[in-house]
């Protein structure tokens, strides 16, 4: 027994040395020290601010369905007509289905890949009756206190007027890349895409196109976000997260509320969402592993050792990861209910209660993996399930070690001269018009160069959305920068 228990001893005295050493190596040196010097990129900020803010005051709201302002989008697109006026003057510009835009400005080599700026014009709808919590009104797009306020100043017009100024400059210097770049901007992001960037890809994928490179919305510098860090990070998105959402209706036989069966319609339905909550999809650490090395020794070891040790500690996560939305989401196919229907009155059993389930799919689980899995949780055959909206499989997922994510760093690095900043790869928890252009490029990134904190995330989709005056300039700096070291001579 003593031969045992010192046997015993040694091997664990051996399993902790391991996973020790292990999380200690566990950092990309070369990823967590930058040498690249900074670059002064001079805007002229007050315009640039002004037309951000104009951009705002242009309701382009995608609400689904048939309620479409095609006057509100017809007159963003005059709107930036006026605001840019070399773009359109020297790029090649082709309306798409009336209020996208498809515009090519054209390399000096032919024989190489053009690369794909993106981001979309429409914004998601403010939420009736909320309209009074907004400290400024929401298509005011009103510059105080330092922010530029207002649905869209991050989802995601910065995207698009920070792209059009990065290019407006770039043409005002002269400047003729080598490689081309073409720029695309959806109108219809928000309801999936079908009219916008998925024609904009059909049209391109005809003409025989390949890119180096795409770039759309994602991720973003941020600060005090990630957990255990203080300094800033830039999350990169190599690939994003699929998108389904489900309708689960409950059959019932209706009647008075005063004789209720035993087990009513929407009992059951309450069951099926609580099962579907008590039984989460696993924890996979894959997808957030490279975004833990590259941070390096800024990550709290307890975290290190966790990721570093994958192969012992992943069947255990559950009980082992802080249970941070933030943090979960980038590693499970996550579950969100986010509608209810019942009775058309209190006093009335209601015939078929429903509940809308959201789900974000993460890489290695499908459409058609998650479906069935919910059915199997539920197990209530009483319950059918149904497609709800648009839905989409998880995006491919791009190599870090390419042209386009290392100059994409670069230009981070160069614009932001701040020795805290790190950047590194994840998974973008939400969907994005890049997953429609998979086929024409197999390096297709995330990012939008604003820096966000905990309270202007919040304000994504929700209440008083905004972006630093600062931070917004920042963005427009990054994308000049990039596309010259993208199309420059090497």
């Amino acid at each position: 027994m003593k031969k045992i228990v010192t046997g015993l001893a040694v091997l664990f005295s051996l399993l902790m040395t391991v996973i020790v050493v292990r999380t200690l190596l566990y950092t990309d040196t070369e990823a967590s020290e930058s040498n690249i010097p900074a670059v002064d990129v001079s805007l002229d900020a007050d315009p640039v601010v002004r037309r951000l803010s104009q951009a705002i005051q242009f309701p382009t709201i995608s609400h689904g369905g048939n309620a479409f302002d095609a006057e509100a989008f017809a007159a963003f697109n005059h709107f930036l007509l006026e605001s840019f006026p070399r773009v359109y003057s020297q790029l090649k510009v082709q309306q798409i289905n009336d209020y996208s835009l498809l515009m090519e400005w054209q390399g000096k080599d032919d024989k190489l890949q053009p690369i794909l700026l993106m981001s979309h014009m429409d914004v998601v709808p403010v939420i009736p009756g909320t309209e009074a919590s907004w400290t400024w009104p929401p298509f005011e797009g009103k510059v105080a206190d330092g922010y530029i306020w207002g649905r869209g100043t991050v989802d995601d017009k910065s995207g698009v007027l920070g792209i059009l100024e990065a290019t407006e400059k770039l043409l005002a210097e002269g400047y003729q890349p080598e490689r081309s770049v073409f720029l695309a901007f959806g109108h219809d992001e928000e309801i999936g895409g079908q009219k916008g960037a998925v024609t904009i890809a059909s049209l391109l994928k005809e003409r025989g196109l390949r890119f180096e490179y795409v770039l759309d919305e994602g991720g973003v510098v941020t600060k005090g976000v990630v957990p255990g860090i203080e300094g800033l990070v830039a999350v990169i998105g190599p690939g994003e997260k699929g998108y389904l959402s489900l309708k689960l209706t409950a059959k019932g036989g209706g009647g008075h509320s005063s004789q209720p069966p035993s087990e009513t319609a929407i009992g059951r339905l309450a069951n099926a969402l609580s099962r579907l909550e008590e039984e989460p999809f696993p924890i996979n650490l894959q997808y957030t592993a490279d975004f833990i090395q590259q941070l390096g020794a800024e990550v709290p070891f307890e975290q290190r050792m966790l990721f570093a040790n994958r192969w012992l500690f992943e069947p255990f996560a559950d009980g082992l990861v802080p249970d941070v939305p933030a943090l979960m989401a980038g590693m499970r196919t996550t579950t969100a209910p986010t509608m209810l229907s019942g009775s058309v009155k209190d006093n009335v059993l209601p015939l078929n209660p429903s509940a809308v389930v959201n789900f974000r799919i993460l890489p290695g689980e499908t459409v058609e993996t998650v479906t069935a899995r919910v059915r199997e949780v539920i197990d209530d055959d009483s319950i059918t399930l149904e497609h709800y909206g648009f839905g989409s499989n998880p995006s491919r997922v791009s190599p870090t070690d390419s042209f386009g994510y290392q100059q994409l760093e670069r230009s981070i690095h160069e614009v932001i001269a701040d020795p805290s900043l790190r950047v590194a790869p994840r998974i973008v928890i939400a969907a994005t018009d890049a997953r429609h252009f998979d086929a024409l490029t197999d390096s297709s990134y995330r990012f939008l160069g604003v820096t966000l904190g905990p309270k202007e995330l919040k304000g994504i989709h929700g209440t008083d959305e905004r972006v630093s005056v600062d931070s917004y300039l920042q963005a427009v700096k990054i994308y000049y920068q990039l596309i010259r070291n993208s199309t420059g001579k090497s």
